[in-house]
């Protein structure tokens, strides 16, 4: 009795042992879950991600553990690292949103947009009012250029919130990629529901500035620097809308503003100027404008209105140089407007109207006189459809000549070989018939 006594007391302090290393273990365990808690909320993030790769290794899979390292790895900038850690979190806790989500946001971090497209579709198939999944696949689907798509997952957003600020100005400035009219709905409606919103503001006044309808503008620009007088961006966009609606003085005021407020832009100085040689201070215009011009070397407009308020003064022979320069930039490449027109003749000759075609590729060789093979056509117009053979000979002669005359690189490429060939023989040929018909 004694001996099984003693067994029994031993077997109660094993059991008791156990309890308490149990209840040790559960405590520690909570004390390095606290322990990590506050190490992330004071920021010391690379602690954390030590910490928790601790207590991964000696075999803590705590579902909190994980998510505060790869929190903590997002935190420091570490889309890679954080995926790795969220993957292995999944395999102890599988199908956990809250890990799921974070995952799907690494992924698009990360810039894997195959993945996180995945991540997110099953977000939204698991619960269809997740707005921010539905928001991504929006954002992924735009950036993607699969505007129907995009416009989908917007209306899925708006179907749940139609107050959403980043639903609707993103389906604004879908709609406003395309030119569609509707843009203008979206970007109101946001700017209905946040009128202190700068982003839906500028939207809406740029959209009617843009639209030719800049008095619309005016108020909500007025109505933003009324929350925020310096405020660069409104007050350049205020200015442009004065100039677009013909108020100079006003436009000269809060670009002037803007100026002052640090905006050295070239559209700053540029409408400035403009605004300034309305007025009829060409003075001014003249300051405005050289300042663009160091900004923006290859703006037309700038080099007519500096060009033109020096006329006004002794300065016109900088004057005259500043005009050119602004007619110079105004004319397109003589090669693309030659092109153009090369274009137009082939589909003149196909519909059989050859001599709109032969005028059209006469334009052609006009504007670009390296552009030889508008010269073949010509002739082969007049031999082969129209049936003049003199005017068709002094035309294959024209070609012949202009090849000559091409640098000797281009003279020599595959093409004008083979087409001076025909040509050639053309020429022979025609001559003799000619001779014969008693016509040279």
């Amino acid at each position: 009795m004694m001996y099984s006594g003693h067994f029994l007391s031993m077997k109660h302090a094993q059991h008791l042992l156990l309890s308490v290393a149990f209840v040790l273990s559960s405590w520690i365990a909570t004390l390095a879950q606290e322990n990590l808690t506050e190490l992330y909320y004071s920021g010391d993030y690379r602690e954390v991600i030590n910490s928790s790769a601790s207590l991964i290794t000696s075999g803590d899979t705590t579902l909190n553990t994980f998510y505060l390292k790869a929190l903590s790895e997002a935190q420091l900038g570490q889309p890679t690292e954080a995926i790795a850690t969220l993957q292995n979190a999944l395999s102890a806790h599988p199908g956990e949103l809250r890990l799921s989500s974070m995952l799907a946001r690494q992924y698009f971090d990360a810039g894997n947009y195959v993945e996180a497209l995945i991540s997110y579709t099953l977000l939204v198939q698991s619960d269809s009012t997740d707005v921010a999944s539905w928001l991504k696949l929006a954002e992924m689907a735009s950036f993607r250029q699969q505007y129907t798509d995009a416009e989908h997952a917007l209306n899925q957003v708006l179907a749940i919130d139609s107050m959403n600020l980043n639903s609707l100005m993103m389906m604004g400035d879908i709609l406003n990629r395309h030119l569609h009219t509707g843009a203008v709905i979206y970007y109101g409606r946001a700017y209905r529901h946040y009128p202190k919103n700068q982003k839906a503001a500028y939207a809406l006044a740029n959209w009617y500035i843009q639209s030719k309808n800049s008095g619309k503008a005016i108020p909500i620009c007025e109505a933003m620097l009324g929350i925020d007088s310096t405020s660069i961006k409104f007050n350049k966009l205020l200015g442009y809308a004065y100039y677009k609606i013909g108020e100079p003085v006003a436009a000269v005021r809060f670009l002037e503003y803007a100026n002052e407020l640090g905006d050295s832009t070239a559209f700053t100085f540029k409408f400035k100027g403009i605004s300034h040689y309305l007025r009829v201070d060409f003075t001014s215009a003249i300051e405005s404008l050289n300042f663009a011009l160091k900004k923006d070397t290859l703006d037309a407009e700038i080099y007519f209105f500096l060009g033109a308020s020096l006329a006004t003064t002794t300065r016109k022979k900088e004057a005259m140089s500043h005009l050119n320069r602004s007619l110079k930039l105004m004319q397109p490449d003589p090669s693309i407007v030659s092109r153009i027109y090369s274009e137009q003749g082939n589909l003149k000759r196909l519909e059989m109207e050859y001599e709109t075609a032969y005028d059209l590729y006469n334009n052609a060789w006009k504007s670009d006189s390296s552009n030889v093979i508008s010269l073949y056509f010509m002739a082969s117009i007049l031999d082969n459809s129209l049936h003049l053979s003199k005017e068709a000979l002094v035309d294959y002669q024209r070609y012949i000549d202009a090849l000559d005359h091409l640098p000797e690189k281009e003279n020599k490429n595959s093409q004008g070989i083979s087409v001076r060939a025909i040509v050639e023989d053309r020429i022979v040929t025609l001559k003799e018939e000619l001779f014969f018909r008693d016509e040279d």
